[in-house]
C-alpha cells in the first residue's frame, strides 16, 4: 500500500483487517521508490496506491509497476473525480494489469470492503481461466459435458424474472466465468469462440422449450455476452438461427451483449454480423455502457435495443444528474426506447435505491438474485410464478 500520508494509511490498513474472505498481510509504504523496490523483489495480489503525492506521481508509479511485470490487481484511492480515476484505471488495464478499481475520497469502510471483495473476485476468476486448457474445454462443451450458470434479470418494483443471462459453464473440472477472460483464452484458437457460442445458444433453445412445454418462461429470454472473435466469425448467427427454428424459439428470444467497441480498423465482416443479428431477429445489447470499450459513434452508429448499466456508470449519472426517474432519458438520442435499460451489477442494498433512484426497470445482480443453475430453472420461475399470485391475491 503506497499512500504518503500517515493517518490516511493505517485507516486503509484498518480497513483492510476487518476483510475475511482471505488472511491479508500488508506491507506499507509512503515513498513510490521503496514502494517500486518491494514490488520488484515481492509478489503482491494486490497494490493499493494514491494518486497525489510528492515525488513521483500515482501515474507514472502505475507505469513503473507495469514495466516491472506486474500484472495481478491494482486499487487506486484519490481524492480526484470518478471520471479521472476510470480513465486512470482504463490505463492501468492497457498496461495490462489484471483487475482495476478505484474509490474516490471520501469512502465508506463498506465501499472499501466490497471493492476488496470485487477484486479478489476478479483474482479467483483470472485464476481458473488461465488453468483452462482449451482442447479439454472445447471437447466438453461439443460433448455437452456442461451446465449453464445463470444470472436472473429482474424487473423492478415486483423483482419478477424478466430473463437470463449466461453467468458462467459449469464443467466436471468446476465453473468457467462466461466473459472476457474466456474470451482472451479462447482467441488463441480461431473460431472456437463461435463454436462454442453454437453450442450455449443450442442448450439455450433446448431449456426454452423444455420450460415451453411446462407452461413457464414464455416471456423470458436469454441473454449471452459476444466478442469481437464471434463478430469476425462466417455464418455464426445463420447458424445461431437455424438452431432456434429446430426447437421452434423465436429469434427475439437471444440477446448478444456486445461490450467490444467497432471502428474503422474493425473488418467488414464484424459489421456485417451486427446487420445479421438485427435482420434475423436477435437483440443486440450493449453492456457495461460507460466502462466498456464502445464509444459514443458505437452507440449512435450500431442498432442497440437495449443496454446495460453497470453500478458504477449509474453512480456517476446521479452525481451529475441527482436522483431522477428522468435522469435516464438521455439514452433515447441512441435510438433505444425508455424501458430498455437494465443496471448490472447490483450486489448491494444501496444499488438497488440508486436504480430506482434513476428509473431503472430492470436490475440483475448477486443482491436481487443469486445466479442459479439451468436444471433450478423451472423451480426458480415456478416460484416467482407463485409469489406473484400470492402478492396479487392479497391485495
Amino acid at each position: 500500500m503506497l499512500e504518503d500520508q500517515l493517518v490516511l494509511r493505517k485507516l486503509i490498513s484498518r480497513q483492510a483487517s476487518f476483510f475475511s474472505r482471505y488472511e491479508v498481510a500488508i506491507d506499507e509504504f509512503s515513498d513510490p521508490a521503496e514502494a517500486l523496490r518491494s514490488i520488484g523483489e515481492n509478489r503482491y495480489d494486490l497494490i493499493v496506491t494514491d494518486i497525489g503525492m510528492p515525488g513521483m506521481n500515482g501515474i507514472d508509479f502505475i507505469k513503473h509497476v507495469a514495466l516491472l511485470g506486474y500484472r495481478s490487481a491494482l486499487l487506486i484511492i484519490s481524492g480526484y473525480d470518478g471520471k479521472t480515476l476510470n480513465t486512470i484505471s482504463e490505463m492501468a488495464g492497457s498496461l495490462g494489469i489484471g483487475s482495476t478499481r478505484f474509490l474516490s475520497k471520501p469512502y465508506s469502510a463498506e465501499a472499501f470492503l466490497a471493492v476488496l471483495n470485487g477484486i479478489f473476485s476478479d483474482l479467483e476468476r483470472a485464476y481458473q481461466v488461465q488453468q483452462l486448457e482449451v482442447e479439454s474445454f472445447f471437447a466438453d462443451i461439443c460433448a455437452g459435458d456442461f451446465k449453464l450458470e445463470l444470472e436472473p434479470i429482474l424487473r423492478l418494483p415486483d423483482l419478477s424474472p424478466v430473463g437470463f443471462g449466461v453467468a458462467a459453464l459449469i464443467r466436471p473440472q468446476g465453473r468457467v466465468e462466461w466473459g472476457a477472460g474466456l474470451f482472451n483464452v479462447l482467441a488463441q484458437r480461431k473460431g472456437v469462440s463461435a463454436l462454442v457460442l453454437e453450442e450455449l445458444v443450442a442448450r439455450m433453445a433446448r431449456l426454452w422449450s423444455g420450460l415451453r412445454q411446462q407452461g413457464l418462461g414464455e416471456d423470458c429470454g436469454f441473454n449471452a455476452r459476444i466478442d469481437t472473435s464471434c463478430l469476425e466469425s462466417e455464418h455464426v448467427f445463420d447458424h445461431c438461427h437455424a438452431l432456434l427454428q429446430q426447437f421452434g424459439a423465436p429469434s427475439r428470444l437471444l440477446g448478444f451483449e456486445l461490450a467490444d467497441g467497432l471502428g474503422p480498423q474493425s473488418p467488414a465482416l464484424a459489421f456485417e454480423n451486427v446487420a445479421k443479428i438485427k435482420y434475423l431477429g436477435f437483440r443486440l445489447i450493449a453492456d457495461a455502457f460507460g466502462s466498456g470499450s464502445l464509444t459514443q459513434s458505437n452507440m449512435l452508429k450500431l442498432p442497440f435495443d437495449h443496454v446495460n448499466i453497470p453500478r458504477q456508470t449509474l453512480q456517476w449519472i446521479r452525481g451529475m444528474l441527482g436522483a431522477d426517474p428522468q435522469a435516464l432519458r438521455f439514452l433515447r438520442i441512441y435510438g433505444l426506447a425508455p424501458g430498455a435499460i437494465t443496471a448490472s451489477g447490483i450486489d448491494e442494498e444501496d444499488s438497488v435505491a440508486l436504480a430506482k433512484d434513476l428509473g431503472c426497470p430492470c436490475v440483475r445482480g448477486a443482491y436481487v438474485a443469486l445466479p442459479l443453475r439451468e436444471n433450478e430453472l423451472s423451480d426458480y420461475l415456478r416460484q416467482s410464478r407463485q409469489a406473484a399470485t400470492a402478492e396479487g391475491s392479497a391485495e
